[in-house]
């Protein structure tokens, strides 16, 4: 019974209440669906957006739950059907730089979550942090491309970074429109549903700032 209870405080820990799993897991569907519903805009980056929210927002382990398990849900479908002339190797291999590129956008996020309210100003600092953190990510992605992809049938790497440059615009004008939107729908959701069952406030946080005496 003693182990019993110390993992479900673990968990209790690191996924949060029933609310923040509920939110967590509606940013995995928004993030996989989201990208699998939008084949034909893939510059609509609706995994990099809910890897920011939900490094920012909810914190704990979804940080690194909401990235993966997006890519995750959205790689099941790509693997099998939307590429299937790519050799096993060049989409693990493009799929380990899109995951931690991903990744690395929510931990980026995650330093953000003492500071985020339910408020214009939290929502506005999301939107800036989320430019520089697309570019990076594009950057990081065009690494894994050239090497896998371009490199092989002799394109330089400074080819490949020409060619990204429209792309990348339209990743931030992406991340512009969805990172407020996302970003104030999950932090009204969370301070509504934290004010409706305040009862079932979740686990403190470590990494939170500590408030009072």
């Amino acid at each position: 019974m003693a182990r019993a209870g110390k993992v479900k405080e673990v968990l209790t820990r690191g996924l949060g209440d029933r609310k923040t799993i509920g939110l967590g897991t509606a940013l995995v569907a928004i993030g996989g669906l989201g990208k699998l519903a939008l084949p034909g805009f893939a510059n609509i980056e609706t995994v990099l957006v809910a890897s920011i929210v939900a490094g920012s927002v909810l914190g704990r382990w979804w940080t690194v739950i909401v990235p993966l398990g997006a890519i995750l849900l959205q790689q099941l479908v790509a693997w099998g059907s939307l590429y299937p002339d790519n050799a096993f190797e060049v989409m693990a291999g493009i799929t380990f730089f899109v995951a931690t590129g991903y990744l690395f956008v929510g931990v980026a996020g995650r330093k953000l979550k003492p500071r985020m309210v339910a408020r214009v100003g939290s929502v506005a600092l999301l939107t800036t942090l989320s430019v520089p953190l697309t570019v990076a990510y594009d950057l990081w992605t065009d690494v894994g491309e050239w090497y896998f992809i371009a490199r092989p049938v002799g394109v330089d790497f400074w080819t490949v970074l020409q060619l990204q440059v429209p792309f990348t615009a339209y990743h931030i004008l992406s991340s512009l429109i969805f990172v407020p939107l996302f970003g104030s729908v999950f932090l009204w959701a969370q301070a509504y549903l934290s004010h409706r069952h305040p009862a079932e406030a979740p686990a403190s946080d470590p990494h939170a700032p500590h408030v009072g005496g």
